[in-house]
C-alpha cells in the first residue's frame, strides 16, 4: 500500500516545479494506492486529478476539492458511488472498469448534488449489465451530456426521465428477489470501509491465478504479489551493483592474490590497468634501459606491491590490481631492478636491453649484453 503523502505529491508535482499549494493538476496512477487521503490539505486547488490503475475502494476525502473539474478513478476497486456532493465544480468523472453493482445505481443520485456534471464513464462496471442502465442513469442525472463517451440527445432525455419510475421499481425487485438488502445498497455512510478483507485477499494468494474470481481481493492480491517481486528484483539489481560496482558508479575489480598465469603465445598477451595507475614507459637516458615509472603513492607500503619481469612483459601488482605491460623490446629479467623513488614514492624498474642497437652514424654491429657484462656479437 502506498500512503498519498506530501513526499508522493511532490514527486508528482515537477512540472509546478514542486510547488503543492497551487497545484491543479496531478497524475497518480499506477501507484498501488488503496485510499484516498490527504489531497483536500495538500492540494486545496486542484482541478485535474488522475487516480487510474489504483486499489482505491471506495470514495472519500473528496469534500475540500472545490475547484475540481475532472476526476479519473478508471481501473479502481471502487464498489459504489458516493462523498463527491461537494465537489461542486466536477464536470467530468469517469469510474471505467471499477465493481460498480448493479445494487450500487442506486447511489447514482448522490451526483444530483454536482450540478456541473456533464460527462460520466460507468463502462465496464457489473452495473452496465443492467437492462434498464442507460435510461437510469440518464433519468437520474438529467444534468448529463454525455454518458460512456455516447452524447444524449433532447429526446433521449426526455424518454428516460418518463421511464425513470418503471425502470426503478424493476431494478428493486430484481434486487429483492436477488436477495440484496436495498436499504444497505443505498446507504453512503463515510464511516464504513470497503476495502477487500484481509482473510480474503489471503484466499487469493493461496488460490493459482487462473482460479481466482475477478473481484476486489484478487486485484489487492495481484498488485502485492506485483509488489513483492519488484521488491525482490529491485534488491537483486542492487546486489549486483554493490558487488560488481563502487559507490562512484565505477566497476569494481576483485583483488588478485598473485599474478595470473602466462599464455603460452605471448602475442596473446592483454594489457590492463586495472587500478586506473598512472605509469611511464620509456627509454632511459642512454638507451640501454627500459624504463617504467608507476605513481604508487608516497606513503605506500611496499608490502602491498609486487612486480614481475619477463622479457616482454612487465607485470605489477599494487593493492591486489595488476598492470601489465609488453615492452617494445626484450629486456633481461635476471639483470632488472625494481626501487621506490625516496622523494615521491613513486615504483621506477629499470630493464636493462637484451639487445643494444648501434648509435646513429656508428658501423658497430648490434650486441648482447651477458650475465657478467661483456659484450657478445
Amino acid at each position: 500500500m502506498a500512503p498519498i503523502d506530501l513526499a508522493m505529491v511532490r514527486r508528482r508535482a515537477e512540472h509546478n516545479e514542486g510547488m503543492v499549494s497551487t497545484l491543479e493538476e496531478i497524475s497518480l496512477h499506477q501507484q498501488e494506492i488503496e485510499k484516498i487521503e490527504g489531497l483536500g490539505q495538500l492540494c486545496r486547488h486542484l482541478k485535474i486529478l488522475y487516480l487510474q490503475n489504483n486499489l482505491v475502494a471506495k470514495l472519500q476525502n473528496m469534500h475540500r476539492l472545490k475547484e475540481l473539474e475532472y476526476a479519473n478513478f478508471a481501473v479502481n476497486n471502487i464498489v459504489k458511488i458516493e462523498n463527491l456532493q461537494r465537489c461542486e465544480s466536477l464536470v467530468k468523472l469517469d469510474l471505467t472498469v471499477n465493481f460498480i453493482s448493479k445494487a450500487s445505481l442506486l447511489t447514482v443520485h448522490t451526483l444530483d448534488a454536482n450540478v456541473k456534471l456533464e460527462d460520466l464513464y460507468l463502462m465496464g462496471n457489473p452495473c452496465a449489465d443492467f437492462g434498464g442502465y442507460r435510461a437510469f442513469i440518464l433519468g437520474t442525472l438529467p444534468q448529463l451530456k454525455k454518458l460512456d463517451g455516447t452524447s444524449v440527445t433532447p429526446s433521449e432525455r426526455i424518454l428516460a426521465k418518463q421511464e425513470l419510475p418503471a425502470i426503478t421499481e424493476r431494478l428493486l425487485r430484481e434486487l429483492r428477489a436477488e436477495g440484496v438488502d436495498v436499504e444497505e445498497a443505498m446507504r453512503v455512510s463515510d464511516a464504513r470501509d470497503l476495502a477487500p478483507n484481509e482473510d480474503d485477499v489471503a484466499d487469493m494468494l493461496e488460490l493459482p491465478e487462473d482460479q481466482r474470481p475477478w473481484c476486489p481481493a484478487t486485484r489487492v492480491a495481484e498488485q502485492r504479489e506485483t509488489a513483492v517481486q519488484k521488491e525482490n528484483q529491485e534488491a537483486a539489481k542492487k546486489e549486483h551493483h554493490d558487488r560488481y560496482f563502487n559507490i562512484d558508479g565505477s566497476k569494481k575489480v576483485t583483488r588478485r592474490e598473485g599474478f595470473p598465469d602466462l599464455p603460452e603465445n605471448m602475442d596473446d598477451m592483454r594489457q590492463c590497468n586495472e587500478g586506473g595507475c598512472k605509469f611511464l614507459l620509456d627509454d632511459s637516458e642512454d638507451n640501454k634501459s627500459v624504463v617504467l615509472d608507476v605513481q604508487v603513492g608516497k606513503y605506500m607500503d611496499t608490502s602491498l606491491i609486487d612486480v614481475d619481469i619477463q622479457t616482454r612483459v612487465v607485470r605489477v601488482l599494487v593493492k591486489g590490481k595488476l598492470l601489465c605491460l609488453v615492452l617494445p623490446e626484450e629486456v633481461r629479467p635476471d639483470q632488472s631492478v625494481a626501487q621506490r623513488s625516496k622523494i615521491t614514492g613513486s615504483l621506477v624498474i629499470n630493464m636493462p636491453k637484451a639487445f643494444l642497437k648501434p648509435a646513429i652514424g656508428k658501423a658497430e654491429a648490434a650486441y648482447v649484453v651477458d650475465a657478467v657484462g661483456n659484450k657478445q656479437t
